[in-house]
């Protein structure tokens, strides 16, 4: 495993960090923590997480696992939304919560989450939650106060020029890096740690692996590659990896004692993405709270077919039926032509993906979808 200094906090972290979101929730308790272990073991000294992750079990899943660990050989990261604070007061005892949720007597690197436009930022600012931070920095149950954005790199250039913060956590990979890539280096200038968040695009890489291909080297997977891509990165310092199985584990590990990619590759692999790659949808789930209870993330994770294939009208329209058959709408829910157009999806979006005019596509393929089946 290799690690680096976070920026100039002095912790040296592993390049493959454990992100929070997949722990296997058919699973006991006891066997996620000793995943956790597992992990551990295999030299991840990195772990993420947050409230309302895994059904909001993620910490405290965590924290069964960081009972087996020896507190000063790890760093534990989690975060909170300036819009769940309604003051400093709550912000502060939420802080506290997750420490004693987790068991620990301290979170190394605590983020102010989810900034998507720069009225978040203020909003930390002025709500309370950083002043909050700063106290629970004083007391001790903080030893670093980090963001996490998922702006386009101009306004991350901004938040990481007001020289708050000691790191951050982006969402970039291999098929958006030319269009995050500023972001990145922004926070490199400045000293910050830099956490790469959906290092899978949200699973679309594994999913499409026939079609990404390019991604790859001889010899290995395009989700080898996209891992490989952010561990062997110089302005990377830790690209964090949901894990639900040990085998999952040893993938991101073997990654990360690869050889790092060549300027060659990274033309090669560029040459192929296309601007559509900035507008996929991660299944980060923010848009979930639909009140037609449409399921937003699955349709916008079929129109990742569109937008990032290139797929066809008529190749939609005939993939609606199995996707209500067998796929992603299988789960009887509101359809796409009761969007009501409130707009709590595109607010919510950390992509900012224009999920109103896609659900209006969506609601015309599963028309037409319907009126063919009814022929046949």
């Amino acid at each position: 495993m290799r690690y680096s200094a976070f920026g100039k906090t002095g912790k040296m972290v592993s390049a493959i960090g454990f992100g929070g979101m997949r722990f296997d929730l058919t699973q006991t308790a006891e066997a996620n923590a000793d995943l956790v272990k597992y992990a551990f073991d295999k030299g991840i000294n990195y772990f993420d997480t947050a409230p309302g992750y895994c059904d909001d079990k993620s910490e405290e899943l965590f924290g069964i696992g960081f009972r087996k660990l020896p507190r000063d050989k790890y760093f534990v990261a989690t975060k909170l939304m300036p819009v769940h604070v309604a003051n400093e007061l709550e912000a502060y005892e939420k802080v506290k919560k997750s420490v004693e949720r987790m068991g620990v007597e301290y979170i190394d690197f605590f983020h102010v989450w989810c900034i998507r436009r720069m009225e978040h930022f203020d909003l930390a600012m002025n709500g309370g939650l950083y002043n909050a931070l700063l106290k629970c920095k004083a007391e001790g149950l903080i030893k670093h106060i980090c963001f996490s954005s998922h702006q386009e790199g101009a306004g991350v250039r901004k938040v990481v020029e007001s020289g708050l913060f000691e790191g951050v956590l982006l969402g970039v990979n291999i098929l958006n890096f030319p269009y995050r890539r500023d972001g990145v280096l922004a926070a490199k200038e400045h000293g910050l740690g830099v956490v790469a968040m959906n290092p899978l695009a949200g699973g679309l890489i594994p999913k499409n692996e026939d079609k990404l291909q390019f991604l790859a080297s001889p010899g290995e997977t395009p989700t080898e590659a996209a891992l490989r891509f952010l561990v062997a990165n110089p302005d990377i310092t830790v690209a964090l990896n949901g894990f639900t199985t040990t085998e999952h584990i040893d993938t991101a590990c073997r990654v990360a004692d690869a050889e790092p990619m060549t300027e060659e590759d990274i033309a090669r692999i560029k040459a192929h993405i296309s601007r559509n790659m900035t507008r996929i949808c991660t299944a980060c789930g923010y848009c979930e709270e639909c009140p037609e209870n449409i399921p937003i993330p699955a349709y916008m994770q079929i129109y990742n077919d569109k937008a990032v294939f290139g797929k066809t009208d008529e190749e939609m329209i005939s993939s609606m039926k199995f996707h209500h058959d067998w796929g992603l709408l299988v789960e009887p829910r509101g359809s796409a032509a009761a969007c009501i157009a409130c707009g709590r999806c595109e607010e919510s979006c950390t992509q900012h993906l224009d999920i109103m005019t896609r659900l209006r596509e969506i609601a015309e393929w599963e028309a037409k979808s319907q009126e063919l089946n009814k022929v046949k």
